[in-house]
This record gives C-alpha cells, structure tokens and sequence, in this order.
C-alpha cells in the first residue's frame, strides 16, 4: 500500500500538466485565428487571452504540485509556493467558468486534483484562501525597540480651506440624558 501514497500525488501532477497540454492547443488556435484576421476588434482578443490565462494558471499549478510531491526536485520557498498557488487559483478561478460555459470540461481535472491531493499535502504552508492554514506571524517588539506613539490622524488634520486652527472647546456642555421616569398608575 505504500506504492499507492507515492503513486497517486504524482498521478494529480500529471493530471495538472495534461490539462495544461490541452490547454496549449487551443491557447495556439486562438492565437492563430487571431493573427491571421484581419478584423481587430476587442472581442477577439477575449479568446485567446482566456486561454493563456488558464494555460498560465495551470502551469503554475504544476509547479506547486511538483513542489508538493517532491521538495527535493523543485525546491521553493514557502512564500514562493504561496504567491504561486495564489496565482494559479486566481487565473484558474477566473478562466475556468468562462470555460465551462463554452462546453469544456476538461480544466476541471485540474482543480479536483488540486483540491483533492496536492492541497492536502501544502496545508500548513497555503493560506485561508488556497486551502491552507496558514497565518501570518504578527511581528513581536524587541526588548529594546522603543514604541512610538502618535496622536490619532484627527488632530493632526485641518478643519476647512484655510490654515489649522486650533482646537476650541465647545460652547455648550452636554448634559446627560436620564432615563424616563414611570408614571404612576401604570
């Protein structure tokens, strides 16, 4: 059984880079039919940009799956692995609607191996948003680092056009409210 935890996260790596394979045959057309036009409007461009943004998105979601797989083979820093999952899911989640919409199907492979092997495996290096747990650390003071405290932005800003004036204090005193009293008889 042992075969089968090392066969299966590379089988989700190839899914990937074959939905990226297929994604390059219709990244080129478009590109070709695109080029050979010679009506340049602004609706032919949407095509061929969906299909490399998808092909880009996919291609980079190959990367974090090498990564995932084998560390050793593709060494990347974890902010790196991050910055690129982040951008494979955003262009995947961007392209992959409008793709389904036309009828095809097949770049989904690549978001079910993403979800279901390579993030598995990436969770406590992705953050909320790609599937993860990750936090950023909150940045701790140093015993000798001074604090500097500054007043609130409100002081320091200008009331009207002209130069700052200085603070007043107010004309009337604010009384409290009290509550309502009962009424006898109630």
């Amino acid at each position: 059984m042992g075969w089968v935890e090392r066969v299966t996260p590379w089988f989700a790596v190839a899914v990937i880079l074959l939905v990226a394979v297929w994604l390059a045959f219709p990244t080129w057309r478009s590109f070709d039919a695109l080029l050979s036009s010679t009506d340049r409007q602004d609706v032919v461009w949407a095509t061929p940009v969906m299909y490399l943004a998808a092909l880009i998105g996919a291609l980079l979601m190959g990367l974090v799956g090498v990564h995932a797989v084998s560390p050793s083979l593709l060494r990347l820093s974890d902010g790196s692995v991050r910055v690129l999952a982040t951008l494979a899911l955003v262009l995947m989640g961007l392209t992959f609607p409008l793709l389904v919409l036309r009828g095809e199907l097949v770049p989904l492979a690549a978001l079910v191996a993403y979800y279901l092997r390579i993030r598995r495996t990436l969770v406590d290096v992705l953050p909320p948003w790609c599937g993860g747990t990750w936090r950023p650390e909150k940045r701790r003071r140093r015993a000798g680092e001074e604090v500097i405290k500054r007043p609130p932005r409100t002081w320091d800003a200008t009331s009207g056009v002209g130069p700052a004036r200085a603070a007043s204090p107010p004309t009337r005193s604010r009384r409290k409210q009290s509550k309502k009293k009962r009424r006898s008889g109630r």
